[in-house]
């Protein structure tokens, strides 16, 4: 997918906003992140350009291509969770672990160990796996 970890960080938050029923503005995504507006305004004109997010009046919301790429992430974040902690290793410490790399590993990757894992549906904390 292409996602930097910031870029991830926006998606999240947008999506959290609209899990949660609140406008998704510029102030609300600053506020949010503990940011200024001017450097929201700048990020969502990068993730409109990429496709991932459209202003719709004063609010943003993710497009198809925003979400799948956001469900990339949470899928490739929990199956390396899940291949670690099944390596024995600290759940905290796995999720930990599986944020310094979630982003760098290649799709097909992630699709061999999802396979190998037995394509689990939730990762160790209780979450779905996309």
């Amino acid at each position: 997918m292409g996602l930097s970890k910031r870029e991830i960080e926006y998606l999240e938050v947008i999506d959290h906003l609209e899990s949660n029923g609140s406008k998704v503005t510029l102030t609300a995504i600053a506020e949010r992140l503990r940011i200024s507006v001017p450097s929201v305004f700048e990020e969502i004109l990068h993730l409109r350009e990429k496709g991932y997010v459209e202003k719709v009046g004063k609010s943003v919301e993710l497009t198809e291509e925003g979400r799948k790429a956001l469900n990339y992430y949470r899928k490739a974040h929990r199956v390396i969770e899940t291949l670690l902690v099944r390596s024995g290793v600290d759940k905290a410490k796995a999720c930990e672990l599986s944020a310094k790399f979630d982003v760098t590993v290649p799709a097909e990757v992630i699709e061999a160990l999802y396979e190998y894992l037995g394509k689990p549906k939730e990762c160790p904390h209780g979450n779905p796996i996309p």
